[in-house]
């Protein structure tokens, strides 16, 4: 039996732990989660957790400019570079610029899927490994492609995922005792 953990419920989690500056607080609710999660999530998991999607011995980074993200977003929500830009000028953060974006996008979707784990992480991943020509526009597009599918919240996680600018205090030792409580 393959268990497929949806990216809103670890979504879920980012917001209870950006939702508290108790270290202990984060160390339960990240405990309290692993005890629930399938061994099949785990790996991809734990990384997200942290903002990753390789290890920290590994020395690959995900290395995706704002810029990159910022096309995809316009790309993903149908509205235009510049505004987007105007956005970000504003808001400051480009994971909420996608969040806000995400919410009036003007494309129906006819391609949206409901985000999994292993999805995001595995669209992540391929961005590490994309080179060569045309490479710029595949990165776009599997970053739109996520973008494309997730909820406001989703995308705001997602972003601030692809830029290693998580903002939700998981520290090693946090998670370190999480995985011993649970």
């Amino acid at each position: 039996l393959y268990f497929v953990m949806k990216y809103r419920d670890l979504v879920e989690i980012y917001q209870k732990l950006e939702a508290t500056t108790k270290r202990l607080e984060k160390t339960f609710i990240i405990s309290e989660f692993l005890k629930k999660l399938h061994e099949t999530n785990l790996t991809e998991t734990i990384l997200l957790l942290k903002g990753r999607v390789f290890p920290e011995w590994d020395e690959r980074k995900i290395g995706v400019a704002s810029r990159l993200v910022l096309k995809a977003i316009s790309k993903s929500t149908g509205i235009d570079a510049g505004k987007v830009e105007k956005e970000w000028a504003k808001i400051g953060d480009l994971g909420d610029v996608a969040e806000k974006l995400v919410k009036t996008k003007k494309q129906a979707t006819l391609f949206s899927k409901e985000l999994t784990v292993k999805k995001v992480f595995d669209n992540i991943v391929k961005l590490t490994t994309t080179e060569g020509h045309g490479s710029i526009d595949n990165k776009i597009g599997y970053i739109s492609e996520l973008l494309t599918s997730a909820k406001p919240l989703e995308a705001k996680y997602i972003v601030r995922t692809l830029l290693e600018e998580l903002r939700v205090g998981t520290a090693t030792g946090t998670l370190r005792d999480s995985i011993v409580w649970a």
